[in-house]
């Protein structure tokens, strides 16, 4: 083969890379689900509330309603109303008061102990909770205030493991697996 020859192939594909490798950093943005920049806004990367939540949800869910919780007759099964020893019902009315907890600020230890537990639920993908950039739909937002509530009041990560589990099937009374819940 002709040097000449190969370094023209070389350099058509070293131009080839250059020119995908640029449209994937400044081309059109991708919708990933992940925030891409620290001035991103709490969306996941997501432009708006709506968007996020069509991604995760399939539309329908209005930015006020926190995702909200299941109003049917399964939802009795475990929104019972009871006043756990936190102090936070067992129902809609906990559910918003736990959405206000994820506001607050945790020393070092207290994140700590936070840090990578299990929240995943049906909705999306989102599986522990991350120092930063975690899912802002309400009921991660939800359990994420769980998680603070309970490790500013001293609870270890195993118990606050449990109490994020019995969220989860209030959330989703016929069991997390089964996709069955109040998204959507």
């Amino acid at each position: 083969m002709n040097m000449k020859l190969v370094s023209i192939a070389v350099m058509a594909m070293l131009v080839g890379v250059i020119a995908v490798m640029g449209y994937q950093l400044y081309g059109t943005p991708k919708i990933t689900g992940y925030a891409t920049a620290a001035d991103s806004g709490s969306y996941q990367g997501y432009s708006s509330y709506e968007e996020m939540m069509q991604a995760h949800h399939g539309g329908g869910v209005q930015q006020d309603s926190g995702c909200g919780m299941d109003s049917g007759p399964s939802a009795s099964k475990f929104a019972t109303g009871e006043v756990t020893d936190y102090g936070i019902s067992l129902d809609n009315k906990g559910y918003q008061d736990l959405l206000g907890y994820a506001n607050v600020r945790l020393d070092g230890v207290q994140s700590e102990k936070i840090i990578g537990l299990d929240i995943e639920i049906p909705c999306c993908g989102f599986q522990k909770i991350q120092a930063s950039g975690n899912c802002e739909c309400g009921h991660h937002v939800a359990l994420v205030g769980l998680a603070k509530l309970l490790a500013s009041k001293g609870y270890d990560r195993d118990e606050i493991q449990k109490e994020i589990d019995v969220w989860k099937n209030i959330f989703y009374p016929n069991g997390v697996d089964s996709g069955a819940g109040a998204c959507g």
